[in-house]
Formats: structure tokens, sequence, C-alpha cells
């Protein structure tokens, strides 16, 4: 008859991980990390594209490309947020993540969120595009506060959450 123990790892808070749940999360922290360097070229694209818009709002070109990056973002970050909402409920269940990381993190969620609520109200025109100039340019200012606040995010995820949680998963 095989122990249980064998089956299991211990947790820092002394509740066992099914045999499954180690390689769950791990791959789950592995993928995000490939998502982020996904992540960060779009995030290097949108502010790129959000800086030229600036530069020029009336430029067609550049608000083509802006609205394109940002329907790029956007999309990817449907299922990535879902991903890192479900590390972080783990993270936060196995005491692998702090409390004031926990509230950074919520602040940029926050932060995240007011940016693409004011985009789509910003882009709630008939095309669905911003109309005039000064249109463009609010559009542009935007688009440049979320690729920081991105940017912020995706930094702080690869540098602090996804270690805490794999310090927390390996005991190390």
């Amino acid at each position: 008859m095989k122990n249980p123990k064998d089956e299991t790892q211990m947790t820092p808070c002394d509740s066992p991980l099914p045999q499954l749940e180690v390689p769950m999360i791990n791959t789950m922290v592995a993928c995000l990390g490939i998502e982020h360097r996904k992540l960060n070229d779009l995030i290097m694209q949108l502010a790129c594209a959000a800086t030229r818009l600036a530069n020029d709002p009336g430029a067609v070109t550049a608000n083509e490309r802006a609205l394109q990056v940002r329907d790029e973002i956007q999309h990817a970050l449907r299922s990535h947020l879902q991903i890192e909402d479900g590390l972080v409920s783990w993270g936060t269940e196995h005491h692998a993540i702090s409390g004031a990381l926990l509230d950074i993190v919520k602040h940029e969620r926050l932060e995240m969120r007011k940016s693409i609520a004011a985009l789509r109200a910003l882009s709630a025109g008939v095309d669905h595009e911003p109309e005039t100039a000064e249109d463009r340019s609010g559009f542009a200012e935007t688009l440049l506060a979320l690729a920081r606040t991105l940017d912020s995010h995706v930094e702080r995820y690869d540098e602090e959450v996804l270690p805490s949680i794999l310090r927390a998963l390996f005991h190390k």
C-alpha cells in the first residue's frame, strides 16, 4: 500500500498539494512567462503607435495602427488575465503572495480596467474609432497610459508574483 505522503507535497501552510497540482501550477507560470514576452512586444508596439498618434493626431495610418494594436492587446489580455487571476488566487490561498504585493496587483488591474473603459468610451463612434484629431489625441494619451500600466504589470509579475508562486510551490 502506498503512503499518501508519497503522492503529495507539503505547502508552507502545511496542507498537502495534490500530485498534479504542482506540475499544473508550474506549467501555468511557465506559460505566463512566454505570454509576457509576447505581451512585451505588443506593449512596445502600442507605445510606439500611440506616440506616433500623439505627435500627429491627424495621421490616419497612425490611428489605424493604434487601433490594430489596441485590438491585439485586448484579445491577448482576455485569457491572459484569467490565468493570472487563477495563479493569484492560488498564491493567496497558499500564502505565497504578500498582502502588499496583492494590493499593488489589484491596483494595477483597476488602472488597466480604467484605461480599457476609457478607450471604449473614446472609440464609441459609428466606426468604433476616434473621429476628430482632438479625440485621437485623447485616445493616444489613454493608449500610452495603458502601455505604461501593462509594462509595469508584466514587470511586477515577472520579478515578484511568479517567483513568489514558484517559491511556494517548490519550497525554496
